[in-house]
This record gives C-alpha cells, structure tokens and sequence, in this order.
C-alpha cells in the first residue's frame, strides 16, 4: 500500500517546518512526501530546496483549491494508492498516519468502497476545532446508504475538511480532482460530496488526530469576519452556492441567493458592529458571480508506467509550474 502525503503551503514556513517535522516523525511513515508550493515568497522555496521532500511550485498563487487539485494529480502519477492530504498548518500527532492505516487494514474488503478516511481535528488546546467538525452522517442513514459496512463500527461521513484526509486513488480515478477554479474554501466540501454521491464511503477515525494550528479556534463567520478575510468571501460564498446547486438542485440555488441579495445586507447591519459595507458589497458579488460560475472537472489516468516515488527521501528539484 503506497501512500504519499501532500501538504500545500503558502508563505506560512515557520507553521510548514512544524508540520513537516510531524509528518517525517509518524510511527508509519509516507512512502512520500509532496509539498506544493503555491507561490510563496517568504524564503519557504529556499528552504525547500535544501529538504528531502519532491517539491512542485507555482509561479505565483494559484489559491489552495489549484494547490490540492495539482498536487492530488502528481501523487496520483506517481503510484499512490492513498493520499494523505493536510494544510500546512496542520501537525499530525505521531500515531495519526498509522491508525488511518490500521482503519483501512479492519475495511480491507471494502477498500473500492471507501473514498476517503478523516482524522479527528482539534486545535491547540485539544478542544474539537470548529472549522473542520467532519459532519456525520445518522446512524442508520449512513448504514443504509453503505449496507457493506454497516457492521464496521465506524461512523460515516457527509463531508470533512483536506485537513488529514486520506484519500482513495480509486476515487480520484473515478471522479476526478477537485476543483482548482474554486480558489479557497469549500472545494474539500464539494469533493466528499462528489465522492459520496458517486457511491464511495467516507470514514471517520478519531483515534487518528491532528492539530490546526490556528491563532483562535474558530469558524468562518461573514456576520463576525475581520475585515483582512473579507477577499476571502469572494470565492467562499460563491462555491457554496455553487456546491448547494450541483448537489440540491436549482431551486435551492435559487431560493438562496435570492436571500443573500436581500436579507443577508439586513443581517449585516443588525449583527456587525463595523466594516459593513465591504462585507455587503462581497455578499451581492458573490451571489451574482455564482449565477454563470462553472467549475471545469479535470480527470486523471495514470501512464502506462507511474513516476517513481521518493522513499529514500533523496533531495528533489522543485518542478516550476
């Protein structure tokens, strides 16, 4: 079983280095390391040349959406079975990879059934981090849905978050990658969406935990945000609606916008205390962009003969994209 980890990063080297370390210190280790490098301008692509890891850059930032979705593809290549995807704030306690794996080895027969497999998330303090709860699915609704694993003992997935998500190279196979035109926010979303849809599981295995090693433990708020996130809203806005669209039909796609249009700037004005326009003028661009948004689906196949992995964690020359 050949998996890689990929951790997209993006001039953020201090919080990149503390999950590298955690990664090269886990019990099982990745047969590679994939870091995707999204741009950075902090001296992180120097310091990464002097690293054992496979490196591939871009040019400039191209958002973590196109960050994942390249890098997915590029291990996919390279003959992983799984892909053990993390943010670059992520730090994986030192079992976390092992008992991914040792969930897997329980499901063994049903591994072209499984899409992906989360960790538990929690911040600093080891509190559940709001930002990245996987959403369960009812009991007996997920049982129903995957009958062949109804007695595995494990709970079943709505959708998680890339941060510690192992996912399934029969998946992508089968569906594709994420959406890269998504830019930030919501692609992980859609793409647990896309997977379950398409009949394939995700589990949820606590007993594999991660830290987000975020300032605060939060969860995106428009009615809350700081004003420096406002850009942000841009793009995660506008990919709600359009997952809400792909995956509950027009008329929840419609019904929605037409209240982020028109009762949304009403909240607004009632809940924050600043910085009000800016966050209505985002909200209107948003909904309006999200009417003729199309995301471009991209799918892989694997060449007749896969790009070696790294296992013996040699230096490798940053491939510029």
């Amino acid at each position: 079983m050949k998996i890689v980890a990929l951790v997209v990063t993006y001039n953020r080297l201090n919080l990149l280095q503390e999950s590298l370390k955690a990664i090269s210190a886990q019990t099982r280790m990745p047969d590679e390391i994939i870091v995707m490098n999204n741009g950075c301008t902090d001296g992180t692509t120097e310091w990464l040349a002097q690293q054992p890891y496979t490196t591939f850059r871009f040019v400039d930032n191209q958002g973590c959406s196109a960050g994942f979705a390249y890098g997915i593809k590029k291990a996919y290549e390279r003959g992983a079975d799984w892909i053990w995807l993390m943010d670059d704030d992520t730090i994986p306690q030192p079992e976390a990879l092992e008992q991914l794996e040792a969930a897997l080895n329980n499901l063994q027969p049903h591994h072209n059934q499984i899409g992906y497999l989360a960790s538990k998330v929690v911040w600093t303090d080891g509190s559940i981090h709001s930002m990245n709860r996987c959403i369960l699915y009812e009991e007996q609704k997920g049982k129903a849905l995957f009958p062949a694993m109804k007695d595995s003992g494990y709970s079943f997935i709505q959708y998680g978050t890339f941060l510690s998500m192992l996912l399934s190279a029969k998946a992508v196979e089968k569906l594709g990658l994420p959406y890269k035109d998504f830019f930030i926010w919501h692609d992980d979303i859609e793409y647990c969406l896309r997977i379950n849809k398409a009949g394939m599981a995700g589990i949820y295995v606590p007993e594999s935990q991660v830290v987000h090693a975020t300032p605060r433990n939060y969860r995106n708020n428009v009615f809350k945000e700081p004003y420096g996130n406002v850009w942000k809203y841009k793009y995660g806005l506008r990919n709600q609606l359009v997952t809400h669209r792909i995956y509950k039909g027009e008329r929840v796609f419609w019904s929605l916008l037409i209240k982020r249009l028109f009762i949304w700037p009403l909240y607004i004005m009632q809940r924050r205390k600043s910085d009000r326009l800016p966050f209505i003028k985002v909200i209107w661009s948003s909904s309006l962009n999200a009417i003729r948004f199309r995301p471009k689906l991209e799918m892989v196949t694997r060449a007749a003969q896969s790009e070696p992995l790294n296992p013996d964690r040699q230096p490798v020359m940053a491939t510029q994209i």
